[in-house]
């Protein structure tokens, strides 16, 4: 079983990715993303909260 890298791992991998001219996603050595997978504005999620309360 492959265990999960720790952040000094993550950071080491990132310092040889820019070594080697590659940015730490590029050399897909990053969490990523994937925990924000769209952008919303402030004014954008403060009028689907207001919604979402009418709905109540």
């Amino acid at each position: 079983m492959s265990k999960k890298p720790d952040q000094n791992e993550m950071r080491e991998a990132a310092r040889e990715a820019h070594e080697h001219g590659e940015s730490a996603s590029e050399a897909r050595v990053t969490q990523g993303a994937s925990k924000q997978p769209d952008h919303k504005s402030h004014h954008e999620r403060r009028r689907e909260t207001a919604r979402r309360k009418d709905n109540a």
